[in-house]
């Protein structure tokens, strides 16, 4: 990204934030044309952003901390955790998103070592930046997007960006076929907003908000699933839920649970189970827990031809 990129409007708040913090009298023209925007853009940054929340005043075309006020240059320890938090998870998303960042928190924070590290691994799409801002923008004013994906065309009212597993996705309704899909972004191409206006669905979001990973189908019926979860990994699964369905029906004395959730799709679970094994056992459905058995039973084939 260059640098006039930072049209965003956080971008820019937090950095005129800063400079002002600083004891900057900044001009609305040259900001104007240092953040690539209009001057009305800036004027309504001033009017509607900052100066409701900051001692600030105009003076001409300038804008400068009133007389007798001080801006605390100092973030609260909280405030500042969270930013070492945000900092350590973009490293993970790619040289390029990574060094944007920084330049942002340098202008928030003092230069410090961070006692935050973070093995979150997100896939880096920096070199789709511009189809990003452009679903961004497409997602807040409900407009219909077309774009080019593995060699169709297709015809998309988006609803979220999202990621699985450290994969970024676009989710939203296939038009033609009027079915809930998720899109690969990096093999997203030729994307083209249009003046066409959607009424987003409800349901299409509280099916998101339950998936588990990118296998759950949103254009299924939820279905209920009973796991046990043996004593050696009970504890993940209290700490953190596989969605927000899941509750605790049974606890036993060993520490292993038995948990129910609602789900949309077999393969949903399936990929869990897989990773998890032996530890997670299937209970119900018992067309479920035959599944399962049938693929170990294949790796355990596979495995041995191996050895042999």
């Amino acid at each position: 990204m260059k640098k006039h990129d930072y049209d965003k409007i956080l971008f820019r708040l937090t950095s005129i934030w800063q400079r002002l913090r600083e004891g900057e009298i900044l001009s609305v023209k040259d900001l104007a044309k240092e953040y690539n925007v209009s001057t009305k853009t800036i004027q309504r940054d001033f009017n509607e952003r900052l100066a409701s929340k900051l001692p600030i005043e105009k003076s001409g075309h300038k804008w400068k901390v009133k007389e007798g006020h001080s801006i605390d240059k100092n973030l609260s320890f909280e405030e500042d955790l969270v930013l070492d938090i945000l900092k350590e998870l973009s490293l993970s998303m790619g040289n390029t998103f990574s060094s944007s960042t920084n330049k942002l928190f340098s202008k928030i924070q003092n230069r410090h070592e961070t006692p935050i590290f973070s093995k979150i691994e997100i896939e880096d799409i920096s070199n789709k930046t511009e189809i990003i801002k452009d679903i961004q923008e497409s997602i807040k004013n409900k407009t219909q997007i077309q774009f080019q994906y593995k060699n169709k065309y297709r015809f998309i009212e988006p609803y979220k960006i999202t990621t699985f597993d450290g994969y970024w996705y676009l989710y939203g309704n296939d038009i033609l076929t009027n079915r809930l899909k998720t899109f690969y972004i990096k093999d997203i191409e030729s994307l083209n907003s249009t003046d066409k206006t959607y009424k987003e669905n409800p349901n299409a979001i509280e099916k998101l908000k339950l998936a588990i990973n990118v296998w759950f189908e949103p254009n299924e019926d939820l279905f209920q699933i009973r796991l046990l979860v043996k004593k050696e990994i009970s504890k993940y699964f209290v700490r953190r839920p596989l969605n927000s369905s899941q509750i605790i029906t049974k606890k036993y004395n060993d520490e292993s649970i038995e948990i129910l959730l609602d789900i949309t799709s077999e393969n949903e679970i399936l990929f869990e189970l897989k990773k998890w094994q032996p530890h997670l056992l299937v209970i119900e459905p018992k067309s479920l827990a035959k599944k399962i058995l049938i693929i170990n039973r294949e790796f355990l084939d596979n495995q041995l031809e191996l050895l042999i």
